[in-house]
């Protein structure tokens, strides 16, 4: 099973539960274990050393924590804006097709609903797992494209409206692009090791620390561990625009679908 396979069949509180659980259980029974095999009162000696550094550390793996979601949380939201953007253009393509002859704007609806549907139905799915985007969707488009492009206006007067519906087109192209990059996330390798092993290193620093109150130190050294892996738990799943409990849907898609299924039954009734 693959990470995000893994992320998309376990729930968001399963795994918000294991990613704290990790955390906690590292840097307290590394902590104890220091008590343990060393003794509070050596340990206590070093507090002062101790703690100037674990304040850099602390600082500067913050600051980091800090720009990765800014980041991650502001490539989400672009990405959603995307999915909403893609949704727009397919229902303006469509009302664009009603300037057209008959039996042209009906090719046309007819290829951008199939497209739209593949969308839904084919790119969600494969995206969910990782995959960037279906064969079926990719050929839906190349039909749509292909009807788009043989538009040829008979009457001069329609000539704005094919410039329009060739930039509507040229528009979902790149915005199904951009859906597409953003399916594996943002976050490189490099990064995800570097916030693991600062995550690591920073909590780690709680075992050259000790109090006479073992209860006290647990208590501080847990609540320390859950606020960093929370943020970390925040961070995963939303580098992960499609995938885990907050993937992103095709409800967007869906209501586009349904606004042109709906137009076109009126259009066939009249």
């Amino acid at each position: 099973m693959s990470g995000l396979e893994f992320i998309n069949t376990t729930s968001g509180w399963a795994l918000a539960f294991m990613v704290i659980s990790v955390a906690v259980i590292f840097s307290v029974g590394l902590q104890l274990f220091t008590r343990w095999r060393f003794g509070v009162d050596l340990v206590e000696a070093n507090h002062e050393v101790a703690g100037f550094k674990f304040a850099v550390v602390g600082v500067a793996y913050g600051v980091l924590l800090a720009f990765v979601v800014l980041s991650v949380w502001d490539e989400y939201e672009q990405t959603r804006g995307t999915v909403d953007a893609e949704a727009q253009r397919f229902y303006n393509l469509f009302r664009t097709s009603y300037n057209f002859p008959d039996e042209t704007g009906t090719k046309i609806q007819d290829a951008l609903l199939a497209y739209a549907v593949a969308v839904r139905d084919k790119d969600w799915p494969e995206m969910q797992r990782g995959s960037r985007g279906s064969k079926s969707a990719a050929d839906a488009y190349t039909k749509l494209s292909f009807t788009v492009g043989q538009t040829r206006p008979d009457d001069i007067r329609l000539a704005p409206s094919v410039t329009h519906a060739f930039n509507l087109l040229q528009e979902i192209a790149d915005l199904r692009l951009e859906r597409l990059s953003d399916v594996r996330g943002h976050v490189t390798p490099v990064v995800w090791a570097v916030l693991l092993l600062g995550g690591f290193i920073t909590l780690g620093y709680c075992a050259f620390f000790a109090t006479k109150h073992v209860g006290a130190q647990i208590l501080m050294t847990g609540g320390l561990a859950v606020i960093i892996s929370s943020i970390f738990f925040l961070m995963l799943i939303l580098n992960y625009p499609f995938s885990g409990p907050q993937a992103l849907t095709s409800a967007p898609i869906d209501d586009a679908i349904k606004r042109m299924q709906t137009e076109t039954a009126t259009a066939v009734e009249r």
